[in-house]
């Protein structure tokens, strides 16, 4: 429609159309701005549209609106301005369905406010829903009133975008990542293992989405479905956290995030298995020909030597050879608030891809805690306790001066208590007097340890139940494996030439020392190599599996003397 046509049909129903508002709201000065806002979007329209054929009609349906929105106000919607009026983006309706579409165009409009930025946000609500002065804004703020201004300007012309864009659903709206596997490769803080930080569906998502290019809030929050202002939350903890690192006004992912294959998991199990196959049977024969337990430093529980090959086949194939250390540590590693310094390897949950082999076996990765002293060295496996935990550092620690303290015959009835739980001794009530009374140490078998505790005349024996080394056995056992590593080192080289080769292909570059560092340790101490290690001479049945009572001792070494 012509302005000036429009022009006059607005003046033409303008005192009507405050006849109406007087006679709805609570004061001439409510009257005078629903009447404003009403005849301000009647005249927008008939000027903009050629297709009103019933002019008078359409300006009550837009009285109406306008009306709800009153009333919507007052019922706690907003308190100063109503919203809107914010960013003029409500469209205006002629036919029945009107104000359902109305309601629906608020809906959104609130959603929006969401993708605004924090202090866009914060602006906005104080101003159109706490109804403050904006001089009041700039002085709670502590910033200038002409910044505040030029906030709520931009901040409109951001909401009339939004309202603009088309939010596509995707499919992580409907169907999120997983994480299977959330480890720590070095020390964690007071929050714990880096599991205890990215427990949330949200916070794995986010890193999930920017494993390998930067993406800002909203991009993320669009990709989810998921308001901005939850997503913004979760990413200021996961970039404070070490998590995420801030890449222009973007935010990338800053943890080893693997997205499995069936491809990917069928290379890995075969470079595993052929790797297993050159050096488990070698490592295994070696050991068995080179241990005499009891002699030559070497104790085993009740001289089980299938129980000790369990903890010695890991043991000297975790400490043996030399990794190629081209990153250290402390080049790859990320220096968490809480004091932690680890590096965060993540495995992403595919229920499509083929898993890799032996996947289903729990494994909490070679630890341990030490030093001259005790040297303490433990595996968690399908077949044996669970002693590797989230807190495991603190716990090891714990562990370690408990053994000291073993050593030194004076562990209270309390660690003993605790320590055998743990796998760590084994007690023994015997009804017998034995000199001396209190706790002492007494040779139980030849280069073992253990204490003993009276009540009355029942004596409580405290032994070891775990493999124990002096440390000439321990570099003697160590120096065999390596013997075989060196004569085998050309085909186990070869078979993890390629895979390394990929895996540092598809790391993103500030990541790329992290995976470096973590693949200098294939075939060394790498948890999965154990694993397969273990299975093949199980197949082959030089390795009988442990009994019942074997559990919760099993692949555990300490060090000392």
């Amino acid at each position: 429609m012509a302005q000036e046509h429009a022009a006059q049909t607005v003046l033409r129903l303008m005192k009507p159309l405050f006849g109406f508002a007087r006679s709805r709201s609570a004061t001439i000065q409510d009257a005078e701005d629903i009447t404003q806002d009403i005849v301000l979007k009647l005249y927008r329209a008939l000027h903009a549209r050629d297709d009103i054929v019933e002019p008078e009609k359409y300006a009550w349906t837009i009285a109406h609106n306008v009306l709800a929105n009153y009333y919507r106000s007052r019922a706690g919607y907003g308190k100063n301005v109503p919203i809107h009026g914010l960013a003029d983006v409500l469209p205006a309706e002629d036919d029945m369905g009107a104000l359902l579409e109305e309601r629906e165009t608020t809906t959104r409009l609130y959603n929006e406010i969401a993708y605004l930025s924090k202090t866009q946000r914060r602006i906005v609500i104080m101003f159109y829903f706490e109804g403050k002065r904006q001089t009041e804004i700039a002085k709670t703020l502590g910033l200038p009133l002409g910044t505040v201004k030029w906030h709520l300007s931009n901040a409109k012309t951001d909401l009339q975008k939004g309202m603009d864009r088309v939010r596509t659903n995707t499919e992580l709206k409907f169907n999120p990542v997983k994480f299977n596997m959330i480890s720590t490769n070095g020390s964690t803080g007071t929050m714990g293992g880096n599991a205890s930080c990215l427990r949330s569906t949200l916070a794995q998502n986010i890193l999930y989405l920017t494993r390998a290019e930067a993406m800002s809030v909203n991009a993320i929050a669009d990709v989810l479905a998921v308001s901005p202002v939850y997503v913004e939350g979760e990413v200021e903890f996961l970039e404070e956290n070490g998590f995420m690192l801030q890449q222009g006004k973007g935010y990338i992912a800053n943890i080893l995030l693997d997205v499995p294959t069936t491809e990917s998991n069928r290379q890995m199990s075969d470079m595993y298995e052929k790797a297993a196959d050159i050096f488990a049977p070698a490592i295994f024969d070696a050991l068995m020909a080179q241990v005499k337990l009891g002699e030559g430093g070497v104790v085993c529980p009740r001289n089980d030597i299938n129980f000790a090959m369990w903890a010695l086949v890991p043991y000297v194939t975790a400490w043996s050879g030399t990794p190629d250390a081209r990153v250290t540590f402390e080049e790859a590693a990320t220096i968490r608030p809480d004091g932690g310094i680890n590096i965060c390897h993540c495995t992403v949950q595919n229920t499509d891809a083929q898993p890799i082999k032996y996947s289903e076996e729990k494994m909490g990765g070679p630890s341990w805690n030490g030093g001259d002293d005790v040297l303490l060295w433990m595996m968690d496996t399908l077949w044996g306790g669970d002693r590797v935990g989230n807190y495991h550092p603190d716990i090891m620690n714990h562990d370690l001066s408990s053994m000291r303290t073993f050593f030194d015959g004076a562990l209270s009835d309390d660690e003993a208590a605790r320590m055998a739980e743990r796998g760590f001794i084994s007690r023994k009530q015997v009804s017998a007097l034995l000199p001396g009374g209190g706790r002492g140490v007494t040779t139980t078998t030849p280069g073992s340890f253990g204490s003993y505790s009276m009540v009355d005349e029942t004596a409580t024996i405290d032994t070891l139940d775990i493999v124990w080394l002096t440390k000439e056995a321990s570099q003697r056992l160590i120096a065999l494996a390596n013997t075989l590593r060196d004569k085998h080192q050309a085909e186990l080289d070869a078979l993890k030439s390629s895979f390394i080769e990929r895996q540092l292909i598809n790391t993103p570059q500030h990541l790329k020392k992290a995976r470096a560092y973590g693949l200098q340790h294939l075939f060394h101490s790498d948890g999965h190599f154990i694993i397969y290690l273990l299975n093949k001479l199980i197949e082959d049945g030089k390795l009988q599996l442990p009994t019942e009572e074997q559990r919760n001792s099993l692949c555990a070494v300490v060090v000392s003397g």
